[in-house]
């Protein structure tokens, strides 16, 4: 089997080095190069002293796509958009592209300035990306050269939701969910550095997380019309890996408990990576790994269902390299099977 050529810009991160991580035990794949703007020059070792396989491969300061089969872009939000043009121009239209940022997931320019506080430097290019939500939005990935990779709530919040919004579930969607530190990046800051997190729990951003109009876009299209609003109130966690999010949602009219089940049963037969259980998971089985946990319950009208993922993972990474797989003609799970450590 020819192995695909892949790179991976902004590889100095905790995603980055689950890219490379992922991509260096693929099967069907060869790191072309890997690059850093703040390691440039400097071993992965550097910044991935774990890695040690890679110990040959050092950061480029700049990426140059030619000749590469798939480009995984994991640098900070609002550097993808300024740089895309230039990159696909340089890539050619054989390259896949994978955005892990939050570039590309609004089709609605105008979101941008509201959620993320800048206006996007290339609107242009916003419809030619196709959401990565590889579990229900699978044949559309397959068919796309441009993926943008759902951020880490909103993978765990469309997976738990998206069946009730095909279902034609409407109203609220009143949802908690706790994450690790990790989520906050490589560099630490007030508020998010681990000992600042670590034996207690803080709520922030209140019903007013960028994560929450990418999910709402996608519940609506999985409906094909109006569907669930979203009501998230992030916590960040004393732990390091993770999200564990907890949804409650009115039933759609004529739907029990048992049609409920059967509706997730229904969705997520044949998907391999979520996992539909008896009883609440257990957010350390799934740490590790590219695998959701699902869990539902009804009861007097109301659902609810919780979902836990390993942010980096299958909240970022993990989803990445599973859309690759997608996008590229290879099994969905290439690469992607060993399951996290435990406890």
């Amino acid at each position: 089997m020819k192995r695909a050529r892949a790179g991976v810009i902004g590889a100095a991160g905790y995603a980055g080095g689950e890219l490379l991580r992922l991509l260096h035990g693929h099967p069907a794949v060869e790191i072309a190069a890997a690059s850093s703007r703040s390691h440039a020059g400097k071993s992965i070792l550097d910044a991935h002293a774990h890695l040690r396989s890679l110990e040959g491969l050092r950061f480029d300061g700049e990426l140059d796509p030619a000749g590469l089969d798939v480009l995984f872009l994991a640098g900070a939000h609002g550097e993808a958009m300024g740089r895309m043009a230039s990159l696909l121009e340089r890539a050619g239209p054989s390259c896949k592209i994978i955005d892990l940022s939050a570039d590309f997931r609004l089709r609605d320019p105008a979101l941008y300035p509201v959620w993320y506080g800048r206006e996007h430097a290339s609107p242009r290019l916003l419809e030619s990306f196709v959401y990565g939500l590889s579990e229900l939005n699978a044949d559309e990935i397959r068919s796309a050269s441009r993926v943008a990779n759902p951020g880490c709530f909103a993978t765990a919040l469309s997976l738990a939701l998206g069946p009730l919004a095909a279902a034609g579930a409407l109203g609220r969607a009143r949802v908690s969910a706790i994450t690790g530190s990790s989520g906050s990046g490589a560099l630490p800051c007030a508020g998010t550095h681990h000992p600042s997190r670590e034996g207690t729990l803080r709520a922030y951003k209140p019903l007013s997380h960028q994560h929450v109009p990418e999910v709402e876009a996608f519940l609506c299209k999985l409906a094909g019309k109006p569907s669930l609003r979203v009501e998230l109130v992030p916590v960040s966690g004393p732990f390091v890996r993770g999200i564990y999010a907890v949804c409650h949602v009115d039933l759609p009219q004529g739907l029990d408990a048992a049609g409920l089940r059967a509706l997730y049963e229904s969705a997520y037969r044949g998907r391999c990576f979520v996992r539909l259980a008896d009883a609440p998971p257990d957010l350390k089985t799934v740490a590790g790994g590219n695998y959701c946990g699902l869990y539902v319950r009804a009861q007097e009208g109301s659902a609810i269902v919780i979902a836990a993922i390993d942010n980096l993972i299958k909240g970022a990474a993990g989803q990445a390299v599973q859309n690759m797989n997608l996008m590229l003609g290879f099994d969905e799970a290439l690469g992607l099977e060993s399951a996290g450590a435990y406890p």
